[in-house]
């Protein structure tokens, strides 16, 4: 086992130095393949499924534990979204990058190829707590670099009282058609999710409103009880309208696991906020990233 553990770390490492070098490149999507198979096979040989107690209407979760070691779960897994079989998930590969899978299976792809590796580092690295933030990072970092054609920036440099101040965000396109988008991406909000409004703010304050498209990027907003194995949902919609409204615009909002609470929030405010299933991004490319 110490072999393949050594294996998911090396690929890991790999997969953060390729994308750093070339968001857009293929040896970054060979990367970021190569440690999603691999955490597969880690999930499936290693581990076990364990159900969990969903409190999340409508949605059924599981979670992983490793064999040999009795204490410790993973996080939850979407059970109608994950797929731990790495033959469906290599063969579609290329199809879910490039945004050309039907809907449906573009959402179970894409959930497990974002998910996969955040279970399998949270397990076998428990020392490693930004390893999977950052994983899921490069996977998002990678698809829109492709799907705009350019490597992305982590910051601005701005003027103020004279002087140059530097500000990091997630990540900044500037596009060769001339269009400029700023990405946010977070594996879960919680009150973390106003940064993301914080930043279009300054973004639109300082280059004019609607200089930068702001779209964000959520994988899901699920809790786990360790001790009851109970999932729920955090959703705060009454702070998302008030960031949206008066705070600054993001274009869209994209989950690979859209809580109801959020959908149901665009529903009742079409005009005001748009919350989508990550899997709809790709039909709306020409509306959203002018493709």
């Amino acid at each position: 086992m110490a072999s393949h553990l050594e294996g998911l770390r090396e690929a890991y490492d790999v997969c953060k130095n390729a994308c750093v070098a070339d968001w857009s490149g293929a040896p970054a999507s060979t990367a970021i393949k190569k440690l999603v198979l691999l955490s597969i096979h880690f999930l499936k040989r290693q581990c076990a499924p364990v159900e969990l107690v969903s409190r999340v209407p409508g949605k059924r979760y599981l979670a992983f534990r490793r064999r040999r070691v009795e204490e410790g779960i993973s996080r939850p897994a979407n059970s109608e979204l994950f797929v731990c079989n790495e033959r469906e998930i290599g063969a579609n590969w290329e199809g879910w990058i490039a945004g050309t899978l039907p809907q449906e299976r573009l959402a179970r792809i894409s959930y497990t190829a974002c998910l996969a590796p955040c279970l399998a580092l949270e397990l076998f690295d428990r020392q490693n707590k930004k390893g999977p933030a950052t994983f899921f990072e490069c996977v998002i970092g990678h698809v829109f670099a492709r799907a705009l054609r350019c490597n992305p920036t982590k910051g601005v440099s701005l003027q103020v009282e004279g002087a140059t101040a530097r500000l990091t965000m997630d990540f900044l396109f500037n596009t060769p058609a001339d269009r400029k988008f700023h990405l946010a991406v977070k594996l879960s909000t919680r009150e973390r999710v106003v940064q993301a409004w914080a930043h279009q703010r300054i973004l639109d304050s300082a280059y004019g409103t609607g200089t930068y498209s702001g779209i964000m990027l959520l994988f899901g907003e699920t809790k786990l009880d360790s001790r009851s194995h109970e999932v729920v949902e955090i959703c705060v919609p009454e702070q998302w309208l008030v960031y949206q409204s008066l705070l600054s615009r993001m274009q869209r909002i994209y989950y690979f696991d859209p809580p109801q609470r959020y959908l149901d929030l665009t529903a009742a405010h079409p005009n005001l906020i748009q919350i989508r299933p990550f899997a709809r991004l790709f039909s709306e490319t020409t509306q959203v990233l002018g493709r």
